[in-house]
C-alpha cells in the first residue's frame, strides 16, 4: 500500500490475479466492491435476490479485445441476462466508460471549474493547462475510437488506472471515484431489472412497458445510490455526495457518444433519461452537476457536428443545460 504516500515514480496497480486484459481490469474488484457496500440494507437486498435467485451471485464481465459495436449494429452495452439472471458488462465498455469519464471531468475542470475560482480570486489560483485540456480530447478520442474498432491502450502515452506517474495522479484517481460511481448506477440500474422486470416481459411486452421499465430502472438506481450517503454535515459526506451525483450523470451521459440522435423505441431518449437524473439530484441547487452535464453535451456536439448554440448570456449552467436541449428536441422535430 505504498503507493497511497508516493509522491513521485511510476504507480502500478497490475496484479498477477487481475482478470482481464485491458486496463481498466485493476478496478474491476472495485466496481463489485462499491455495488454491494453501497449500504447493510442493500447488501440485504442483493442477498436476498440471490436467494430467490432473482440475481446471480456472479457479475459477467466478457473478457474481448473487441469494439462495443457489434456487427449487426447493436452495442454490446451493460446488460440484465434473463435466462442467467446476470449483469453483463463488456470490458471494452468499462475502458470506453474510464476514458470518458476521465475526460468530461478534466474538460469541466481546466474550461470551467477553474476559470471560475480564478475569476473569483482575482488571480490564477488554479492555473489552465492546455496540455491537460488536449490530453482529455486525446483520450476521448480513444474512448470514440473503441465504439466501432478495438485498438489496444497505450498505457505510456494514454491516461489510465493501471500504470501513471505519481506526479500526475490527481485526474486518474478523481476519474478512478466517478467511474465506479458510473458503474455503481448502471448495476443498480440492471439490478431493478432483473429484480422488477425481467420475469414480466415476454414476446406480447410493448414498448410503451419496456420504456415505463427503463425510467424505473433509472429512478430505482439513484434512489439506491442517494438514500445510501451519509446525511451529517462534513466534507466527508460532500465529497461522497459530488462523486454519486457526477457518476450517476456521466453514467447517462456515455451513452450519447453512440450515435448523432437520441431516440430509442424501447428506451426513453437519452436527454429525457438525463433531464430526469439531473431534476432528482437538484434537490439543492447544484450548478457543477449542470455544467458537468453541459460538458458532456458540448463533446457530442463537436463529435457529431451538430452546430448547437451555445449561449453566453445566461445565469447559469441549468439555464444553458435547457437551452440546449430544446435544441436537442429541435432536431428530433
Amino acid at each position: 500500500m505504498s503507493w497511497i504516500t508516493q509522491k513521485t515514480g511510476i504507480i502500478n496497480h497490475s496484479k498477477d490475479f487481475d482478470f482481464g486484459t485491458q486496463p481498466i481490469k485493476v478496478l474491476h474488484w472495485m466496481n463489485v466492491y462499491m455495488f454491494k457496500n453501497t449500504s447493510k440494507s442493500i447488501f440485504n437486498e442483493l442477498d436476498e435476490a440471490i436467494k430467490q435467485q432473482k440475481l446471480n451471485r456472479e457479475l459477467k464481465i466478457v473478457y474481448a479485445e473487441e469494439s462495443i459495436r457489434k456487427e449487426n449494429g447493436k452495442f454490446r452495452t451493460p446488460v440484465a441476462l434473463g435466462d442467467s439472471k446476470m449483469i453483463e458488462l463488456h470490458e471494452t465498455f468499462l475502458s470506453y466508460l474510464w476514458c470518458t469519464t476521465y475526460s468530461i471531468y478534466v474538460r469541466y475542470l481546466e474550461t470551467i471549474d477553474y476559470p471560475f475560482c480564478n475569476r473569483k480570486a482575482g488571480y490564477a489560483v488554479y492555473p489552465i493547462s492546455q496540455e491537460n485540456i488536449e490530453e482529455a480530447e486525446t483520450v476521448f478520442d480513444y474512448a470514440k475510437s473503441l465504439i466501432v474498432s478495438f485498438t489496444k491502450w497505450d498505457k505510456n502515452e494514454l491516461p489510465n488506472p493501471e500504470i501513471y506517474l505519481a506526479e500526475k495522479r490527481d485526474y486518474v484517481e478523481q476519474t478512478n471515484i466517478y467511474y465506479t460511481e458510473a458503474v455503481r448506477f448502471i448495476l443498480f440500474h440492471e439490478f431493478t431489472h432483473l429484480k422488477h422486470h425481467i420475469d414480466e416481459i415476454d414476446e406480447h411486452t410493448s414498448d410503451s412497458h419496456y420504456l415505463i421499465y427503463e425510467e424505473e430502472a433509472d429512478s430505482n438506481a439513484i434512489d439506491n445510490i442517494i438514500e445510501s450517503l451519509p446525511t451529517d454535515n462534513s466534507p466527508l459526506t460532500d465529497a461522497r455526495k459530488i462523486g454519486a451525483e457526477i457518476g450517476i450523470v456521466i453514467g447517462i451521459l456515455s451513452m450519447f457518444f453512440f450515435k448523432a440522435t437520441t431516440d430509442g423505441k424501447r428506451h426513453p431518449n437519452s436527454e429525457d433519461r438525463l433531464t430526469n437524473a439531473l431534476l432528482k439530484l437538484d434537490y439543492v441547487t447544484n450548478d457543477y452537476i449542470w455544467g458537468i452535464a453541459c460538458v458532456g453535451l458540448k463533446m457530442w456536439d463537436e463529435q457529431f457536428g451538430l452546430g448547437f448554440n451555445w449561449r453566453e448570456d445566461l445565469a447559469n449552467y441549468k439555464e444553458l443545460y435547457f437551452s440546449i436541449i430544446a435544441q436537442v428536441k429541435a432536431l428530433e422535430n
